[in-house]
């Protein structure tokens, strides 16, 4: 799908993380794009309209208000909200789109899932985990089995934006006093991504539809170590940061997110996220290293 008047691109979740890198990515390669948004009044509705998007008002909830979102469009980028208090959002929200979608006769919807959904058989350690992936694949499946013309589900990991407001009070909430902490063994590899990395690939999907359809890719534009992350934020930021490996009893009551602890359970289990990062850079799209994104964002630290 080369940029021109007659494609337009339905993105859901435009003023979030992934979907609104996703939208700026497309918008700046000559991309029409329509954004769905609850709020076309918020400021990163606004924002997103003074790039060129068309705003459109809908609701993930709302089946009717999808209907009238897709008219004209010719493919999707997906991204769903998990809600740590209802679990049945997600999936829900995920139902409706694809019946909006087949309705409208989309083409193609690129989905941006999470690394390990379709990794089997599961560690099961942790029951919410599970129940977490297995919410992830079922979504999955429901594009993949949708009658999609073409489909491709990306599977980003630890993301970059951790460190950075909202996510860093949760993941890394001790890192203004320049210390990291984590149930995680310091030397561990861990693949690292942020939505410009998924915005890249999903543009790359969008414009070569053969090339990257019926794929399930795992998206990484780095790979470091806990210890790397925090001696790479130190160089950077020109700041002293270090990390501390604690139980994760500790870290949860330094109040990290019960979820990360449990993952990074996870990460020690199977060796980081389980992926080699020479599959993504098979697909020859080129990412920002960790020192470059930290540059390029240091005004938000």
């Amino acid at each position: 799908m080369k940029p021109n008047s007659t494609h337009l691109i339905l993105v859901i979740g435009g003023t979030g993380t992934q979907g609104g890198n996703v939208a700026r990515e497309l918008l700046a390669h000559g991309h029409r794009v329509r954004v769905l948004t609850r709020d076309p009044e918020s400021t990163a509705s606004k924002q997103m309209a003074a790039k060129g998007a068309e705003i459109v008002q809908g609701d993930m909830a709302d089946l009717a208000s999808l209907e009238p979102a897709m008219e004209n469009v010719s493919a999707i980028f997906s991204v769903q909200y998990a809600d740590p208090y209802d679990p049945s959002v997600e999936p829900r929200n995920a139902a409706n789109m694809v019946q909006a979608a087949q309705k409208a006769g989309i083409e193609q919807v690129v989905h941006t899932s999470v690394a390990g959904s379709n990794q089997f058989p599961r560690w099961d350690k942790y029951q919410i985990l599970t129940e977490y992936w297995d919410h992830k694949y079922d979504i999955e499946e429901s594009i993949r089995n949708g009658g999609f013309r073409y489909w491709t589900i990306l599977h980003p990991c630890w993301f970059m934006e951790n460190y950075l407001e909202p996510n860093v009070a949760l993941m890394a909430p001790e890192l203004k006093n320049g210390v990291m902490f984590g149930n995680l063994n310091g030397d561990i590899p861990v693949q690292l991504s942020s939505g410009g990395d998924t915005a890249k690939f999903a543009r790359a999907a969008f414009e070569n539809p053969g090339k990257f359809s019926g794929k399930d890719i795992n998206v990484a534009g780095d790979e470091l170590s806990m210890t790397q992350i925090a001696e790479t934020l130190s160089s950077v930021l020109d700041k002293e940061i270090v990390y501390e490996k604690v139980s994760s009893e500790e870290a949860i009551k330094r109040g990290m997110l019960k979820g990360t602890v449990y993952s990074m359970e996870w990460m020690e289990d199977v060796g980081g996220y389980g992926f080699d990062i020479q599959e993504t850079k098979e697909y020859g799209v080129l990412f920002k290293s960790f020192a470059e994104w930290v540059e390029e964002n240091r005004d938000r630290f």
